[in-house]
């Protein structure tokens, strides 16, 4: 089954707007501190990341109710919840999450889950789409990008985030010491953002291995040139 970006970016467009009713007494404004800090990490990723046409909105979500959490919807959308900002610690601890986030997009996770769904769903997405929005179409729509991503996908988005972090000059080892915070947080606070995610241990032991390359990667860099396609630089796993 062949899905279109053009697809992917109109569910990511539903999705948006409704996060957007969801949160709007909770998005921090453009100028807030945590806000700006965000749009300058992303600034640096989205130089390298072969997506610099998209329309990127960047929203931060300061509601105490929610756990930590981050992600980058089809279309350039990102939010990032305030929660997860004292365990990043440092822009080299927030780039890992937001590179991991963009890296989804830059390998069009969201398609692959699309054509992994069974026949009947992806038809009624589809009737759904042509006929107009509706609750139930929200309701799917929402199903579709909560999705668990498989165990290859998530590591996919380690090794293409890790590279594109590094390329943006971050400091990759920080990867590391990031996933070890979360790995204490998950211990008493299970995440959302952590539910589908492999488990820490072998998220940090894949990427130690990974990070010769990744220093290599970030040496080579000037910071500045562009990738116009990760996937063709760096390469897959599979």
């Amino acid at each position: 089954m062949i899905v279109s970006e053009s697809l992917e970016e109109r569910l990511g467009g539903y999705q948006y707007l409704q996060l957007l009713r969801q949160y709007r007494n909770s998005i921090l404004p453009d100028n807030h501190p945590a806000v700006i800090r965000v749009q300058n990490v992303m600034k640096r990723l989205i130089q390298v990341s072969g997506l610099p046409d998209v329309n990127w909105e960047i929203h931060v979500v300061n509601d105490p109710r929610e756990p930590p959490n981050a992600f980058v919807l089809p279309g350039g959308k990102v939010f990032v919840f305030s929660s997860i900002l004292p365990i990043c610690q440092d822009d080299d601890g927030l780039a890992t999450v937001l590179s991991h986030e963009t890296a989804h997009q830059i390998a069009r996770h969201i398609g692959e889950k699309l054509s992994q769904m069974p026949f009947y769903l992806f038809g009624s997405l589809l009737l759904q789409l042509l006929l107009g929005s509706s609750m139930d179409f929200s309701s799917l729509v929402a199903l579709l990008l909560e999705m668990p991503a498989s165990r290859q996908m998530e590591s996919e988005a380690d090794y293409i985030g890790l590279l594109m972090m590094s390329k943006a000059c971050f400091d990759p080892r920080k990867a590391v010491a990031f996933w070890g915070r979360m790995q204490k947080v998950e211990s008493v606070q299970p995440m959302e953002f952590l539910s589908t995610h492999p488990s820490n241990s072998t998220r940090i032991q894949q990427i130690t291995e990974w990070l010769p390359k990744a220093m290599q990667t970030r040496e080579m860099s000037d910071c500045y040139t562009t990738t116009s396609n990760f996937m063709d630089a760096f390469g897959f796993m599979r």
